[in-house]
């Protein structure tokens, strides 16, 4: 079956235009011929209908090939245009190639029109096949950036709403630290201007107590005297525990100092042995840096006793390059669950002191028994550099 052809004609000679319409039918096509001469004729037919190919004469009295091209050009139509002139010269050629013209064919040569006319119109449907697919890659790549651009708007707000909560979250610890802070601040006042003016009243009564029993000579005056020695024992060690609570500042230079007095008290409170072991000498820490790592310990120090009932508990101090490491093992019961996040007061606030001086905070179980707190402060590196031969230790 021969194959339907809509063709528009370029041609200002009615027998050459029945000739190419032969040609056609030989060819296998079923041409549906209309002739213009005229750039008028032209856009009249060119609007009236779709077209499969345009076969122009190279040069008519009123309308070239050129000025026929750039008519179907204009209109943004991919038409096969083929070119059949009686004479064109090479230049001639060249330059409607140039402009766009698929092919060109000397009339006295028409049996290469079939073959030609074949050949641009499978040319034509890969084009279109390709427009086709390019507009659909471009409506894919649009799309994929509309999805892309909602994608990162979505991201934008919940990474804004995640730092607000980070934020929220940070100033709420920050102001539950500032509380217990100033709690500590309170029980320790409580204890020194309460608690330490009655034991101060009781111990007067008992020891006045005590010496009337002794102008009595009564038996019960040793007792008196063990009872004063026990409020007097109290009294020491509430003002011991009022000037721990009370007191919170503390100078950079002051930390081997510091924990080495926190070592002395813990072990004559608790009755334990506590003692600080540093290792070489310290880089200047800012105030702030010595004050979280003196709580850290004093945290650490109280957990022991009092959750892990240890009775051995090792305070150290080591520079190493680049880092400020503090340690503290004791012989008690180790941390409860270790492997889960701290859900403890204390052990949160040790993890919150540790990460406003930027410090890794790390509790695990120490060997054979008991527990191991290691915190590592990393230091600029003006200040992690090791100190000059010769500099004497602290």
């Amino acid at each position: 079956m021969s194959q339907a052809l809509r063709v528009l004609l370029v041609e200002d000679s009615a027998d050459d235009a029945a000739l190419l319409q032969y040609e056609l039918q030989r060819a296998g096509y079923a041409p549906s011929c209309r002739r213009v001469e005229t750039a008028e004729t032209l856009n009249a037919a060119l609007e009236e209908q779709a077209w499969d190919l345009v076969i122009a004469d190279h040069r008519l009295p009123r309308l070239d090939a050129l000025a026929a091209l750039a008519q179907v050009k204009a209109r943004g139509l991919d038409l096969p245009f083929i070119i059949v002139s009686g004479y064109i010269t090479e230049e001639a050629a060249v330059a409607t190639m140039k402009a766009g013209a698929h092919d060109y064919v000397m009339k006295d040569k028409l049996a290469r029109l079939g073959p030609a006319v074949a050949r641009e119109l499978r040319e034509a449907v890969v084009r279109r096949e390709r427009r086709r697919a390019e507009d659909a890659l471009r409506q894919a790549y649009a799309e994929l950036e509309q999805r892309v651009a909602q994608r990162t708007a979505e991201l934008k707000t919940a990474n804004t709403r995640l730092e607000s909560a980070i934020a929220e979250r940070q100033r709420l610890e920050h102001e539950l630290l500032e509380i217990t802070e100033n709690e500590r601040r309170r029980i320790g006042l409580d204890l020194h201007d309460d608690l330490g003016q009655q034991l101060s009243g009781l111990a007067l009564m008992t020891k006045g107590l005590e010496r009337k029993l002794a102008r009595r000579k009564a038996g019960e005056a040793e007792d008196a005297a063990r009872i004063h020695q026990l409020v007097q024992q109290t009294i020491n060690l509430t003002r011991s525990l009022a000037r721990d609570f009370a007191t919170l500042d503390l100078e950079a230079d002051d930390l081997p100092a510091a924990l080495d007095r926190l070592a002395a008290h813990a072990a004559w409170v608790f009755k334990i042995s506590c003692r600080l072991e540093q290792c070489g000498p310290l880089p200047a820490l800012g105030a702030g840096i010595a004050r979280q790592l003196y709580k850290i310990a004093q945290e650490a120090v109280t957990n022991a006793v009092k959750h892990g009932q240890a009775k051995s508990v090792r305070i150290g101090l080591a520079s190493r390059p680049g880092q400020i490491i503090l340690t503290l093992r004791n012989d008690g019961a180790p941390f409860p669950k270790l492997t889960e996040p701290a859900t403890g007061l204390g052990l949160r606030i040790m993890n919150y002191r540790a990460s406003l001086i930027g410090a890794s905070l790390e509790i695990k179980s120490d060997s054979p028994a008991g527990a191991c707190v290691i915190c590592a402060v990393p230091l600029p590196a003006a200040e992690s550099r090791p100190p000059p031969p010769g500099t004497p230790a602290a």
